[in-house]
């Protein structure tokens, strides 16, 4: 008998949504021990991943609505990305209410860093997957995943 199977009801065992959800916490945990040795949380590298992916530097309220933060939290992962060098934060010269945020290059070089530690807590996390179900699920997951996101934007939460 495996150790998850001893210490979780089998009951609990046959939910998939707690399994996903346990699975999850114990990764998370350990996704923000790494980052705490970066002096980072995971919203910090939600906005450095989000501006890494944009074309041109969105506004503040903009990447807040991306990545569902509220904007009085937001600002302050900004201020603290601002203050260690890793983003920018400019006036929208069209809109001199808003700002635009952009990532600096050593800002795109700790995303680099924090993404290959990433990678590697994913590499541990599905150990027990073979290469070719290891695809599988993380495309099983990304569907599940913007399931729940569609059902969230509809207000079914």
């Amino acid at each position: 008998m495996d150790r998850a199977a001893r210490r979780t009801p089998p009951r609990m065992l046959g939910v998939t949504t707690y399994a996903l959800a346990r699975a999850g916490r114990l990764g998370r945990a350990r996704m923000a021990r790494m980052m705490g040795e970066h002096a980072l949380g995971l919203w910090h590298f939600a906005v450095l991943s989000a501006l890494d992916d944009s074309t041109d530097p969105p506004s503040q309220r903009d990447l807040g609505a991306r990545l569902g933060i509220d904007p009085s939290d937001l600002v302050d992962v900004v201020g603290a990305l601002e203050e260690r060098g890793l983003l920018r934060r400019d006036r929208d010269p069209s809109d001199r209410r808003r700002y635009v945020v952009g990532l600096t290059p050593e800002g795109r070089t700790e995303l680099d860093a924090v993404a290959g530690r990433a990678a590697d807590l994913d590499a541990e996390l599905l150990a027990p997957l073979a290469p070719s179900e290891r695809v599988a699920f993380a495309a099983m997951l990304r569907r599940v995943l913007d399931h729940q996101e569609n059902l969230a934007a509809h207000g079914d939460t």
